[in-house]
């Protein structure tokens, strides 16, 4: 079968091969070792960030009877409906719509 003009299926030599992964190797690497810091600050800003969330998260547990403190040994376990309003109407309304709520 005969090759069509301009489409040559040469390979590389064994050892520019090498080279070039190992080019390629030490670009990445010096990439991913400068984009570190980005990433780092990132994490902290975005740590930063989530302080007020999980205090109110806090606030809330101690509200629902949940001590963030104690051991959960206690016998103060209540069932405490923590579903968000927006569950809460979808599901009433799937109840009411198929007919349950009647």
């Amino acid at each position: 079968m005969k090759q069509l003009p301009g489409l040559r299926s040469k390979t590389l030599p064994r050892w520019l091969k090498t080279i070039m992964t190992g080019t390629i190797t030490v670009i990445a690497t010096i990439w991913l070792l400068s984009l570190l810091p980005f990433l780092l600050l990132a994490a902290l800003v975005l740590s930063i960030a989530l302080i007020p969330v999980m205090r109110r998260l806090r606030r809330d547990m101690e509200e629902a009877g949940f001590s963030v403190d104690e051991s959960w040994g206690t016998d103060q376990h209540r069932n405490i409906n923590i579903t968000p309003w927006h569950r809460q109407i979808r599901n009433a309304w799937r109840e009411f719509s198929s007919g349950k709520a009647r």
